[in-house]
C-alpha cells in the first residue's frame, strides 16, 4: 500500500514537471527577444571622463550603467556631489567613490584624484543630473556639471 502511494506521488510530480515544460506556459524563454545581452544586462557601461558630459544627453539601455569620472582634490577640499532629484527616477545611483590618480600619494592634501559616479538606467524616460563641486558648508558651487540621461 505504501509503495502504491509513493508511486502515485511520483507520477503526479512527473506530470506537474511535464506541464511546466509545455511551450506557451511562460517557460519558452521568448521574453529574451532577439538580444540576450540586453535581457541579461551585459551591455558595456558608457564611460565619460571630465567635463565632456556637461550639457550632453546620454542614452542608456535599461539596465546599462553610466560611469562619470571627474577630477577632484583628495583631502579636505571641495567634493563632487550629485544633487537629489525629486521627479520620476529613470536612473538609480550604484556607487560613488574618490580615488587617487595612479602615481600620486593618496594621503597628500591637495592631491588630484578621480570622483567616480556610477548610475544605472532603470526605467524609460529622461532625468536631469546635476553634480556640484563644493564644500559641504558652501551654498554656491565652484563648478556644476549638468546633463540628461535618457532611457528609451
Amino acid at each position: 500500500m505504501r509503495e502504491a502511494a509513493v508511486r502515485g506521488a511520483a507520477l503526479v510530480a512527473v506530470a506537474l514537471l511535464a506541464g511546466c515544460a509545455t511551450p506557451g506556459t511562460g517557460s519558452d524563454w521568448s521574453e529574451l527577444g532577439s538580444n540576450p545581452r540586453e535581457f541579461f544586462n551585459l551591455n558595456a557601461p558608457v564611460t565619460l571622463a571630465g567635463a565632456e558630459v556637461d550639457g550632453q544627453r546620454v542614452t542608456l539601455k535599461r539596465g546599462q550603467a553610466l560611469v562619470v569620472k571627474l577630477d577632484a582634490e583628495v583631502g579636505a577640499g571641495p567634493r563632487w556631489e550629485m544633487q537629489r532629484y525629486d521627479g520620476p527616477h529613470v536612473i538609480a545611483p550604484v556607487r560613488h567613490d574618490l580615488t587617487a590618480k595612479p602615481g600620486t600619494n593618496p594621503a597628500a592634501v591637495g592631491g588630484i584624484g578621480d570622483a567616480t559616479f556610477r548610475v544605472r538606467g532603470v526605467a524609460p524616460g529622461t532625468q536631469p543630473v546635476v553634480i556640484e563641486y563644493k564644500r559641504a558648508f558652501e551654498s554656491t558651487a565652484a563648478r556644476t556639471i549638468r546633463f540628461d540621461v535618457v532611457v528609451p
